[in-house]
This record gives structure tokens, C-alpha cells and sequence, in this order.
């Protein structure tokens, strides 16, 4: 079988979650036997961050044509014209400036998707956004079945959405979910959309992180790019403030990148971390490849994201047993965590994070049974189980195709 894997954003270039979880299932993929290629779209090529097989192809739609565009990123590729009638599309109605917007995106890549497309010969095409899925149906036109996946709660992503994204899903072959409890919501969103749910895989690790042990340092972790809207790590900052001079043997570690500097948030968090006077306490420590290495060493993982998809970097986290934090305003780490059980689910505020952190921070018996029971709860998700759903999903798309 081909599959084209499409993401017509940087990929290459940036480490997050869709990111990896692209690469996982087309490694995945291939060792199943299937042709794999990965079609992206950034002015700029290189090495993919996430390890991928040798036999997987990347395509790069600005790479076809580079004469054509005037930046790196699509978006800053429509002309003033374009840009100029948007604004006043926009100020009388937004969804429609934006779906006007997104139309001209498409519009600009259409004939490479199509050529690409025409290359590859693919049997199935899974779209990683629902952006993506609008360009290659609507505005590429392409008659391969498309599947195509979700990575965050439709109920934010598809707020406001432009209507082309819509009939994207609506088009689409297979609209996928990452919680059993978004069906439901992707149906009323997308009404006549073949909704079918699959969460993401969760390794499995032999290894788990050492919570009995006496420390001298003892450590509060969180893996995820730097994002205050989404991640909101300086919450974390706040609420460990509050914390630790009393507890000078606690530390905090804040693994993960930054996708744009100019948006100043790791400024941000140092400025933060400074005012605090935590410098000896809380570490930003950048991108690392390391991450299970990181979180074997750590004693607590806080995850106070707004939102998410399938929370990876918490589940695998609570593979590796440690006991999480989560705040109550994302309900799909609410479905991986039950307060009291195997983590502890707090208010969305510094106080409410500060007296969970507390909790934990006081009781080595309660990090244990927390930790203990949070790696147990994960083998729900083997990645083996995951696998065979999506070869599934594909099969019966293209028997019905």
C-alpha cells in the first residue's frame, strides 16, 4: 500500500507533538510493509528532528518551484492585493476573511499538491491538520481518499473555523479523533463526517522512574514546547515560587524549544524565573532527545496545558511512572488522569497548581502510588494495539473508497 502523509507545514524544522507523532506511525507504517512519503511545505529543506527509515521519502512543496515564493512560510507568500482585501472581508465578518484567507493559501500550493500527488500515486493520503485537508480537497482538488487526523480538542480547533475546513472534514474519507468523547463533538460540528476514533500510542517503557530513592535534589519536570496560550509553563513558574524557599531541595525543569522567538515567550519565562529569583531553581533546558533519560531523574511531571489533542509528553510521563498534575480546563488530560488515583487534577490557577505541587512535594508515599498506578493506567494504550487500528481504519477506507 502507499501512503502519502501530508503536513503542509515546516515539519522539518520543528519538534512537537504532530510532529513526532507523524513520524512514529510512517516508521510504523513502513515496518508494516507499506511505501511511505511525507509531503510537507516550508522554504527551506533539512533533516527531520524525529528519527524516520531510510526508505521514507520527503517532499517539500516549496521545494518544487522555489523561484515562486517571496518567504519561507505560506502564509506570508499571498500577495498585498490578497492581503488587502482580506482586512476588509474581515472587518465586516472574520470567518469569512479567514476562510477567504485560508482559499488563497490553498490556491497557491494547489498545482504542486497536484503534482506531487501525480508523482507518489498514493492509495491513501492522511492529512495532519484540518488546514491541510482543506488545501488538498478544496483547493487541490485531489480524488484520493483522504483521512484526516486530528491533534487537538475539535471543540477549540474548530471554533470559528473557515468553512472550507469544514467541508474538508465533511469530504473527507475518515474524519479521525483523539478521545472517545469528540466523536460526538466533531459530529455536531461536522454534521455527515465518518468519525472514527483512535488514540495515540503510548510506549511502553521497561524502565521507571526511581521514587523511592533519597535525593539531594529532587525534581519537578515539564516536556513541551514553549507556548503560553497552550502549555502556559510559566504557570508553573508562578505556582513554584510560591513554594520554594521552603523547599530549597526542589527544582524545576522546563524541557522543550521555542517554534517562533519572535513570539518572546522564553524571554518571558527567564524574566520570570529572574524576578522570582529562582536562577538556582528553575532551569529552561531547550530541546533534548533525551526525554525518558529526563524524566527517570524526575520526581513529578506538571502539565498545566489549556488544551490538547492526546496530551503525549504527559502520558508518556505517567508511562515512565511518574505521578502528574493536570489542571481541570483540559478534558483530554482528564482522560488520562483520575484525581487521587494515578495524579492529581487541580484549579486553573497559581494557588491551585502551588497546593497540588505541595501535595506531592510533602508525600514520597503518595508520588509512589501515584507513579505506580499512572504506568499501569498507560498500558491501555500499547502502541501494537494503536497501530492495528489505524491499518484498520485505512483498509475499510479503501474497501469503501
Amino acid at each position: 500500500m502507499k501512503i502519502m502523509m501530508a503536513y503542509f507545514e515546516k515539519f522539518v524544522h520543528v519538534s512537537g507533538g504532530i510532529e513526532h507523532m507523524l513520524s512514529k506511525l510512517a516508521n510504523e507504517f513502513v515496518s508494516r510493509g507499506h511505501q511511505v512519503d511525507i509531503v510537507y511545505c516550508y522554504g527551506e529543506s533539512g533533516k527531520c528532528f524525529y528519527p524516520l527509515d531510510d526508505s521514507i521519502k520527503l517532499h517539500n512543496l516549496m521545494a518544487i518551484h522555489p523561484e515562486k515564493w517571496k518567504d519561507p512560510q505560506l502564509s506570508q507568500c499571498i500577495s498585498g492585493k490578497t492581503k488587502f482585501i482580506r482586512e476588509i472581508i474581515r472587518a465586516f465578518n472574520p470567518g469569512k476573511g479567514r476562510d477567504y484567507n485560508e482559499a488563497a493559501k490553498g490556491k497557491l500550493i494547489a498545482g504542486e499538491i497536484r503534482q506531487v500527488v501525480d508523482e507518489i500515486k498514493p492509495d491513501v493520503i492522511i492529512s495532519l491538520r484540518y488546514e491541510t485537508s482543506n488545501y488538498l480537497i478544496n483547493s487541490a482538488k485531489v480524488t484520493v481518499p483522504v483521512i484526516t487526523r486530528s491533534f487537538l480538542d475539535p471543540a477549540v480547533m474548530l471554533k470559528n473555523a473557515p468553512r472550507g475546513e469544514i467541508t474538508a472534514l465533511q469530504k473527507s474519507a475518515v474524519v479521525h479523533v483523539l478521545q472517545k468523547q469528540d466523536i460526538a463533538v466533531m459530529k455536531k460540528l461536522c454534521p455527515g463526517a465518518n468519525v472514527v476514533w483512535i488514540p495515540n500510542p503510548v510506549p511502553q517503557y521497561d524502565e521507571q522512574a526511581d521514587l523511592k530513592r533519597n535525593k539531594k535534589k529532587y525534581t519537578i519536570i515539564n516536556v513541551a514546547r514553549l507556548n503560553k496560550a497552550q502549555k502556559r509553563q510559566h504557570l508553573i513558574v508562578q505556582a513554584f515560587a510560591k513554594l520554594a524557599k521552603n523547599y530549597p531541595e526542589w527544582q524545576v525543569e522546563l524541557w522543550g524549544g521555542e517554534n517562533d522567538p519572535r513570539h518572546g515567550y522564553g524571554n518571558e519565562l527567564k524574566n520570570l524565573i529572574n524576578t522570582e529569583n529562582l536562577s538556582n531553581q528553575v532551569y529552561l533546558r531547550g530541546e533534548t532527545h533525551e526525554v525518558l533519560e529526563k524524566e527517570l531523574n524526575a520526581d513529578i511531571f506538571c502539565f498545566p496545558s489549556a488544551y490538547e489533542g492526546f496530551p503525549n509528553a504527559l502520558a508518556e510521563a505517567m508511562s515512565a511512572g511518574l505521578p502528574p498534575i493536570i489542571c481541570k480546563s483540559c478534558p483530554s488530560a482528564g482522560a488520562l488522569v483520575e484525581n487521587d488515583v494515578n495524579g492529581i487534577i487541580c484549579d486553573d490557577s497559581i494557588e491551585g497548581i502551588a497546593s497540588a505541587l505541595k501535595i506531592l512535594m510533602d508525600s514520597k508515599k503518595l508520588r509512589i502510588r501515584l507513579g505506580n498506578q499512572a504506568k499501569e493506567e498507560m498500558k491501555q494504550y500499547r502502541p501494537r494495539d494503536v497501530f492495528d487500528m489505524w491499518e484498520n481504519t485505512i483498509k475499510k477506507c479503501l474497501e469503501h473508497g
